[in-house]
């Protein structure tokens, strides 16, 4: 299977905080890989690979359906893309080793204003990760690969991908009937 991305070049530098001046060749290993891991666990190995393979067809057959979810996603990939790729634009790993940029009339951050807005990133790819949470749990009939079988060495969907804190809180905002929802939509038993 020939790997797909969900956001064009075009998009990433139109609407991410990364800018046009970005090399776009940094960058897209990031993309890859927030997409593989935030956006496959999100919708699950089938449906991810069914959105991959609509994408990769000659021509594309998206369907309306994809497209309306692939609009969600690809925010949710926008912010995930920039906030793996922060560290490497800011620190290169070279043949000296590791090395900062810097640069004529520039001002490299530091490793706590960086941590800052990695922090704010993450927590707009949550926001929007939520949001696609939220439309497949809505529409989850829309997309036979979303429930049923899977064998193991696929991701199950995890309506749970956003881990933005460590401190556990007591109250679930309705979150007991969704996960009751949720397991029964995929026939698994209660433990």
């Amino acid at each position: 299977m020939a790997f797909a991305f969900f956001l064009t070049e075009d998009y990433l530098k139109d609407n991410s905080p990364l800018g046009k001046n970005v090399d776009i060749g940094d960058v897209y290993p990031y993309v890859k890989a927030a997409q593989n891991i935030y956006i496959q666990e999100m919708l699950g190995t089938p449906l991810y690979q069914r959105l991959m393979d609509s994408r990769n067809a000659s021509p594309p057959d998206t369907t309306a359906n994809e497209i309306a979810l692939l609009r969600l996603v690809r925010e949710a990939l926008l912010f995930y893309s920039c906030y793996r790729a922060l560290p490497f634009i800011w620190a290169k790993i070279r043949n000296v080793g590791l090395v900062k940029q810097g640069g004529e009339n520039l001002e490299v951050l530091t490793k706590e204003e960086m941590q800052y807005l990695r922090d704010d990133l993450k927590k707009d790819a949550d926001f929007y990760l939520m949001r696609v949470r939220d439309y497949l749990y809505q529409n989850h009939t829309l997309f036979a690969e979303y429930g049923g079988t899977y064998d193991w060495s696929e991701l199950y969907p995890n309506p749970h991908v956003s881990n933005s804190c460590d401190i556990a809180f007591d109250v679930n905002e309705g979150r007991d009937e969704f996960i009751y929802k949720y397991r029964r939509f995929l026939n698994i038993k209660p433990i």
